[in-house]
């Protein structure tokens, strides 16, 4: 229920979902362009040149790209720019392919790889602006959805395409939507930064910045290790394929394979993913990929090559850019929009290139020593299992980075302790804290009866109201003192500042630290009972659920009649 999409987020799910379903269709038709252009052209073994190319490249455009990001503050026409950019350099890729010889699908394959990492860096900033991590673990699965819908798409046009022409002209429609997905980016309406947070300074955003980083490093290592495992599967399962399939029907092959892929991807997000994300977090869902691909690895080592090979490719063409990508993307919502300008493109860039030159040079390493694809099984098994420590390292740091931010955004001095609130001696806190929760729930029963019940504009009825509402936050600010006491080593003082303020990042980062400290059902029903983009009686009633109760709805008459006993009704009207 609390991870429904709400109406105010229904307008960057929909230009999310166009966007990245436009940017992914142009990829998988490049994709399986470049695949059967580079295979029926080269041997497999010049692979790990192309990874190492790809690698270097790329980390000398993060240069030019942070120079850029800081001059352009659109970001939805730094997007659109580097899209119609791309349609122009692909275009003359295929004016050129007969004129370069070899090195044309060389060169082709090593642009397919740069230009994807741009614009996916791009659209992600563009998004992570606009958006709250809550609004995020509602709709990145959708919007990751849309990827998978524009791969699968791709992959159609892609197989349509090779029955009239080869796959040279894949690389024409390739261009073609480029320049249609090109303007996408300006449907977007991205809301002003309105954090009073401190941000990194410009000159300090280097990798040694980012090192010193606890937190930022480690995404660092995560991307690196994650980008090393998967570019193994990559040559393991393209050199598989290339043993396999005669040269001139690589291009069926690859366009009929990343279908059913994409076809099966679509299936995963749309049946598990966004419930993964939602109900088990970023962490513990980004590490399902990994888990798949050691499952995968050890088949592959000690199984069938061509059956595992083929079943590791598909756990991450079916994962990777679905449920992992929207994972991974919640871990950088806890950073100011600075922090995460200036770590994304190094993480994503630096990370991931340095990792792919890590890869291609244990693979030439490899294939010079002569290891057959089940020897790199093993050192699959080996990277796999660093990938999962370095997810599992930064669940703690995360939810820090929230506590960080309230701190550095609640700029004023506490009010009052919220120990303070609770005047008497406690014993029993579990207890009275279950009690304080029931208790916030009685009102927000009478809070939707009285909504309901009465006619808009009627004085009383409005006096009322404001009295529910006043109520139902004195009670559960109680509440959150006795989690103070029940929990004494998280400061919910400053976690129900952050619900109260108006920042809505402060108030999502206040959600955030609460999903982690607390445990069971009071997690859950204090969850519920925040949400104020629900209504009073679905949080009732969720929040009833949680705890183990059952409530009826309540008439407007039997309210007014509890709220009597109480004395409310005597003490506004």
């Amino acid at each position: 229920m609390r991870f429904s999409i709400r109406r105010t987020e229904r307008r960057h799910l929909a230009v999310g979902f166009i966007g990245l379903l436009a940017i992914m269709t142009a990829h998988s038709v490049m994709e399986t362009a470049r695949d059967a252009l580079f295979l029926a052209s080269l041997p497999a073994t010049d692979l790990p040149w192309a990874y190492l190319a790809i690698a270097l490249l790329a980390i000398l455009e993060l240069k030019v790209h942070e120079r850029v990001l800081a001059r352009i503050r659109d970001r939805r026409a730094l997007l659109a720019a580097s899209l119609l950019a791309g349609s122009f350099v692909t275009l003359g890729f295929w004016a050129l392919l007969e004129e370069l010889g070899p090195w044309a699908p060389f060169g082709f394959y090593v642009w397919t790889g740069l230009l994807i990492t741009v614009v996916l860096i791009e659209f992600w900033l563009l998004l992570d602006d606009a958006v709250t991590v809550i609004e995020a673990k509602r709709i990145f699965p959708a919007i990751a959805a849309g990827g998978v819908i524009g791969a699968m798409m791709g992959s159609l046009l892609a197989t349509t395409l090779l029955r009239i022409t080869e796959p040279a002209g894949l690389v024409v429609a390739a261009a073609i939507i480029l320049a249609l997905a090109a303007s996408t980016p300006f449907l977007w309406k991205v809301r002003a930064s309105d954090s009073p947070e401190a941000s990194v300074d410009e000159e300090e955003v280097s990798v040694g910045w980012l090192l010193r980083d606890s937190y930022l490093s480690r995404l660092l290592v995560l991307m690196m290790i994650g980008t090393i495992t998967l570019t193994v599967v990559d040559y393991v399962f393209k050199s598989t394929v290339a043993d396999n399939i005669a040269p001139d029907g690589l291009g069926l092959f690859f366009a009929r394979f990343y279908l059913g892929l994409n076809s099966v991807a679509l299936i995963v997000q749309v049946v598990g993913a966004g419930w993964l994300l939602r109900g088990f977090g970023p962490h513990r869902s980004s590490a399902l990929l990994p888990a798949l691909i050691m499952a995968g690895a050890a088949g592959l080592a000690f199984g069938p090559i061509l059956l595992f090979a083929v079943a590791l490719k598909a756990f991450d063409g079916s994962l990777r850019h679905t449920l992992y990508r929207a994972s991974v993307e919640v871990l950088y919502l806890p950073l100011d929009s600075r922090r995460r300008d200036g770590a994304k493109g190094i993480i994503d860039v630096f990370g991931h290139r340095v990792g792919q030159a890590i890869a291609s040079v244990l693979i030439m390493v490899g294939v010079g020593l002569g290891f057959t694809n089940q020897d790199f099984g093993i050192i699959l098994l080996v990277a796999v299992a660093a990938w999962l420590a370095t997810i599992m390292s930064t669940r703690r740091q995360y939810v820090d980075q929230f506590r960080h931010r309230l701190q550095r955004g609640m700029n004023t001095k506490p009010q009052q302790s919220l120990a303070r609130v609770i005047e008497n001696e406690h014993g029993d806190v579990r207890g009275e804290l279950r009690e304080e929760l029931l208790r916030v729930i009685t009102v927000l029963r009478w809070r939707a009866s009285i909504e309901n019940g009465s006619s808009p504009g009627i004085p009383e009825s409005e006096l009322l109201q404001m009295a529910l509402r006043k109520k139902e936050r004195a009670t559960l600010e109680r509440s959150f003192g006795l989690m103070g006491l029940k929990y004494p080593e998280e400061n919910f003082a400053l976690v129900w500042r952050g619900l109260r303020s108006k920042n809505v990042r402060l108030h999502a980062a206040s959600v955030e630290v609460l999903e982690a400290a607390l445990s069971g059902s009071v997690r859950e029903a204090v969850l519920a009972l925040v949400d104020e983009g629900e209504t009073p009686a679905r949080r009732a009633r969720v929040a009833a659920a949680a705890l183990g109760e059952s409530i009826e709805p309540m008439s407007y008459d039997e309210a007014i009649k509890a709220m009597t006993e109480e004395g409310l009704v005597a003490k506004y009207l």
